[in-house]
Parts: C-alpha cells; structure tokens; sequence
C-alpha cells in the first residue's frame, strides 16, 4: 500500500484551471463589447479601452493553455523548463509588441 501513499497533487493545478476559466469568460465579455462597439462607429477611445484587456487577457489565456498542454505532454523536468522559458519569451516579446502598437 506504500506505494499508492497520497502525495498532495491533486490540487496542484486548481489555480491555473481557474484563471483559465475566469480569462476565457472575460476574454468572450470583451470581444461582445469590441463587436458591438465596432458595429456602432468604431470610435478609437472605445479601441483603446477594449485593446488593453483584450491583449493582456488574451496573452495570459493562451500562454496558461500553452502551460498546461505541457505539463500534461512532457514528462521531463528539464524539457518542461526549457519550454516554458521559450514560452516567457514569446509572451514578454507579445507584450511589448502590443503596448508599443498602442
């Protein structure tokens, strides 16, 4: 029976999956907003209030997805690591593409 001891994982990803969550529910409330804000003129001030969550949602959405595919798909530590450093980079270069836009 040693060899099934609990080890207290269970709930090691319980936050990830909730931010998940929560920034996929508030990135569907801002492409509404953004859409219908488009159909009604598309004024540029509405762009920028919309752009700024839309960009740092998205970003966080995508790369905490991109985590998680990984911690289910790679078993090395070391693999994992270097994955998620080149992930970093992807996001901060994203970032700064995106504020340097608006």
């Amino acid at each position: 029976m040693n060899n099934y001891k609990y080890m207290g994982a269970s709930d090691s990803g319980t936050v990830g999956w909730l931010m998940q969550r929560v920034s996929g529910a508030i990135l569907i409330l801002v492409v509404f907003v953004h859409f219908f804000s488009m159909i009604k003129g598309g004024s540029a001030g509405m762009m920028q209030i919309i752009t700024g969550p839309a960009a740092a949602f998205g970003v966080f959405h995508t790369f905490n997805g991109f985590k998680m595919i990984t911690d289910d798909y790679v078993p090395s530590e070391g693999w994992r690591g270097v994955i998620y450093g080149a992930y970093w980079i992807c996001a901060i270069t994203l970032v700064i593409l995106a504020v340097k836009v608006m």
